[in-house]
């Protein structure tokens, strides 16, 4: 894997940021394929993008904290925290995106997966254990964004 500049997912993630849905669509092909955190999936950009268009709140961003490429280049992982605005709530969900990128270059499929400490049980490889809070506070405040 390598580490890229400016590239399809770099503007994946400018374009949900800015909520720029006809450039996001640009960046997708025909059929992406997009498989969410709960195993929910939707075929096709017009679907794809009308999902996005309906849940992704005004007061939205993503901070990219990376982006790699696999070296052929039809693959690539991102790590971001996304925020999340809705009226009496604030999510700031830290996730990993799985990406296949196609033959002319457009973004096939990705998947979501995000982290949820608050679900899971104390003292079980803990999110939410001494040891992790530790950790949490001695890597500073990029390490993780807490709701």
């Amino acid at each position: 894997m390598e580490e890229r500049g400016g590239g399809i997912l770099e503007r994946f993630f400018e374009c949900l940021t800015a909520r720029d849905w006809e450039a996001l669509g640009g960046v997708l092909a025909p059929e992406v394929e997009r498989i969410g955190p709960f195993g929910d999936g939707v075929v096709g950009r017009g679907r794809y993008l009308d999902l996005l268009a309906r849940t992704v709140p005004p007061d939205y961003r993503n901070d990219v904290h990376g982006v790699i490429y696999a070296p052929d280049g039809r693959s690539g992982f991102a790590r971001v925290t996304e925020h999340l605005g809705y009226p009496g709530r604030e999510l700031h969900l830290e996730e990993a995106y799985s990406f296949h990128i196609d033959e002319t270059g457009l973004v096939s499929r990705l998947e979501v997966f995000w982290q949820t400490p608050e679900l899971e049980p104390r003292g079980f490889g803990s999110a939410k254990s001494e040891e992790s809070d530790a950790w949490r506070n001695a890597s500073g405040p990029d390490a993780t964004a807490t709701p």
